[in-house]
């Protein structure tokens, strides 16, 4: 296949695939863009992709959602539906056009008894026969996320304190997390794919806080009153896996939490 140096990304319009098309752009690069929510003749589950004359490709799409909705009982099977059709469609097209790929996996591809685990590690193994590219990723943030059933725990913390001047925890907060900024997700992304590693490799800060904390940092930056549960949350005991070679998180949490507000305040204002 001749590369003209396009860029497809496979779950363009979800919450890390929109920053990572604009980072894309922003380097110059030419995106195609390919999502489901932009039209069904860009389901990933049963259409063929766009691949001719494609250099570069990003595997983003999944069945995702932040840990209120990931856990959930009633939406198991909808995520096993959905990815596994995903992936029955994409990677025997990835493996018939040769191209170079990305396929973003998870953290949580170590646990077994989860759907969204077993899925993507799945994913890791699939792309590995295929000699492609996998890179996990600990928890997102800094793109601007509606608070719905999907969204994420920093972005339903900025939400409450913007709205009600409080953040409500659902836990005691003591529970220890891995951020990492989404700008720095963009560059590990970028990177991954343009080293060819075959280790799989962690995009994240490498640095373990409590959710106390990062609730703490946004009241500080927004003057919320926060409110602990009673609820005892848990640590995964996660393995690290390594580190991109060439790449490492660049902003602090307490810069892009600040920066996450920012974003936020200016999403409010205009909306």
């Amino acid at each position: 296949m001749k590369s003209n140096g396009n860029h497809l990304v496979i779950g363009s319009e979800g919450f890390v695939g929109r920053s990572f098309c604009q980072y894309l752009r922003d380097q110059g690069k030419r995106v195609i863009p390919f999502d489901v929510k932009r039209g069904p003749e860009e389901d990933a589950r049963d259409v063929r992709l766009p691949l001719e004359g494609v250099s570069h490709v990003y595997f983003l799409a999944w069945e995702v959602g932040g840990a209120k909705y990931l856990y959930r009982n009633d939406v198991q099977f909808i995520q096993l539906d959905w990815n596994l059709q995903l992936m029955l469609n994409v990677m025997p097209q990835l493996r018939e056009a040769g191209v170079p790929f990305l396929f973003i996996s998870s953290q949580l591809a170590e646990e077994c008894d989860t759907v969204y685990g077993v899925t993507k590690r799945l994913g890791e193994v699939w792309t590995n026969l295929l000699d492609g590219v996998r890179v996990r990723l600990w928890n997102v943030y800094g793109a601007y996320e509606a608070s719905t059933d999907r969204s994420h725990v920093i972005a339903d913390f900025v939400h409450q304190a913007l709205e009600t001047g409080r953040i409500q925890m659902m836990t005691t907060g003591e529970e220890m997390r891995q951020f990492i900024y989404i700008e720095d997700v963009c560059r590990g992304f970028e990177r991954a794919l343009e080293t060819g590693e075959r280790r799989v490799c962690d995009v994240s800060s490498f640095e373990w806080v409590s959710i106390r904390q990062v609730a703490d940092v946004i009241a500080s930056l927004t003057g919320a009153e926060v409110i602990p549960g009673k609820k005892l949350g848990g640590t995964p005991i996660t393995p690290m896996k390594g580190r991109i070679p060439g790449w490492l998180p660049a902003v602090s949490l307490e810069e892009g939490l600040r920066r996450t507000v920012e974003g936020y305040r200016l999403q409010r204002s205009v909306s």
